[in-house]
Parts: structure tokens; C-alpha cells; sequence
């Protein structure tokens, strides 16, 4: 890690690097024409690592304070489906190669609504666990999310506190556990996959959603939730 902080700190540019073996930094010239504020890892450099073993992540730094992927980054991640690793602000972040947060197609326990919650935290600057969760369970009063929120570092508040990058859970069905997790965003919009049928999308925060509003909460490190993550996302699966 320090390795790769100092490289960062060697240059006011971006600097960029592949990691080999998830061990050795294998640095890279930045042949972007802006390296001020992106970055491209030449195709020579890049066939070069791979003669030194397999290329396992992808490095850069961030000169400015942006401790997220940008919407540039991700769209590069997404296609080279490896961890992107990031320096800035003296601290190093690893991000998962996880998909766009839009338009995904609904698979319980694979890509569902805490996939969907759970990724785009991770790309805000969050890490949840995973939890396992078998079809019908919010039917069985095993009541999945309000035990793993207050277990994962979660308090609930009231509805007249909520803010962008809060967790609000739904009760869909009457007489079914809540069972349903959206974030909430700016201007009053949500990100949310909800059942199958529907892809993944960013929409009103609607009545319906209100009345079916069971609880609200939010992480004890929502501080360090940079909702710039979601936003640079959404821009880079629009284009």
C-alpha cells in the first residue's frame, strides 16, 4: 500500500499502473490526452505486464479530492471486469468490478435489491457484507433486513430526518416481512430493483413507496458515503 501511495504522490498527474498477481505494481506512462484529470494505459504497456505474469487490478490515483471512480472510470472497469484500485487523499480504496447499477435484470440472491444496495454503497465508499437469502424468507418472519442492518453498523431514523444516501426499507406486501431496500437520493428520487420484470432503475420517490414505507435508516460512517460514486455510475451506463 505504501508502495502504491507514494507513486501516486510522485506526480500532480494522474499516475497509472497495473497490479500483477494482486502483489507487484507494474507502473504504466499515462498517454491520456487530459492526464490532469484521466488516465489510458497504452496497449504496449499493457501486453508488457502480461509477459510478467497476470494482470489482476488496475491502479490510478486521483490528484483532485474525488475518492470515487468517475463515470469515465467505471465505464473502462465495467469493460475490463477487473478491480480498479484508487489512491487519493493519501488513502487507498479497491473496488469491486461490480456491474452498472442500472438496468439490471432482477435474480433473487444473485442481483436483487440488497445486491443492488450493497454495490452502490460499495462504490460510494461503504463495504456491507453479503448475507445469504433463500426465495420466500420475507414470508417466513425471518425478517432479513432489519437484522442485518442493525448488525452491519445501521440506526433507524425518523422519516422527517431522512437525507440522500439513507436506506429506506418498504413492506410491499401486507402481511409480509419488509422486504425491500431503496436509497435515497437527490431531488427526491430512488434507487431501488424490486422484483422480477423490472430492471434496475433510478425513480420518483413516489406515494405508493411512501405508504409502503416501513423504516428509514442510516450507516454510522455515512460521513464517509460519497454519493458522487452512484452519480458517476448512472452517467457512464447513459452514455
Amino acid at each position: 500500500m505504501q508502495e502504491l501511495l507514494e507513486y501516486a504522490d510522485s506526480s500532480q498527474d494522474e499516475v497509472c499502473a497495473l497490479i500483477i498477481e494482486d502483489t507487484r505494481l507494474y507502473p504504466c506512462r499515462n498517454v491520456h490526452p487530459d492526464p490532469a484529470h484521466h488516465f489510458r494505459i497504452s496497449d504496449a504497456d499493457w501486453l508488457a505486464a502480461e509477459e510478467e505474469g497476470e494482470v489482476t487490478a488496475v491502479f490510478h490515483s486521483h490528484p483532485q479530492p474525488v475518492p470515487v471512480l468517475s463515470g469515465a472510470d467505471r465505464a473502462m472497469q465495467v469493460m475490463t471486469g477487473l478491480p480498479w484500485w484508487l489512491a487519493c487523499n493519501g488513502e487507498l480504496r479497491k473496488f469491486r468490478p461490480v456491474p452498472h447499477l442500472l438496468g439490471r435484470r432482477f435474480e433473487h440472491g444473485v442481483a436483487d435489491c440488497y445486491t443492488l444496495f450493497r454495490d452502490a454503497y460499495h462504490l460510494c465508499g461503504i463495504d456491507l457484507p453479503d448475507f445469504k437469502r433463500t426465495e420466500g424468507w420475507w414470508l417466513r418472519g425471518e425478517n432479513l433486513y432489519l437484522k442485518n442492518l442493525s448488525a452491519t453498523g445501521f440506526h433507524q431514523i425518523p422519516p422527517s430526518e431522512a437525507r440522500a444516501g439513507d436506506v429506506i426499507i418498504r413492506q410491499p406486501f401486507p402481511g409480509a416481512d419488509p422486504c425491500h431496500a431503496m436509497i435515497l437520493l437527490d431531488d427526491n428520487m430512488v434507487l431501488h430493483h424490486d422484483h422480477a420484470g423490472h430492471l434496475s432503475r433510478r425513480e420518483p420517490y413516489r406515494m405508493a413507496y411512501m405508504k409502503q414505507t416501513h423504516s428509514i435508516w442510516r450507516h454510522e460512517l455515512c460521513s464517509s458515503l460519497d454519493l458522487r460514486g452512484i452519480s458517476a455510475d448512472i452517467s457512464a451506463r447513459s452514455h
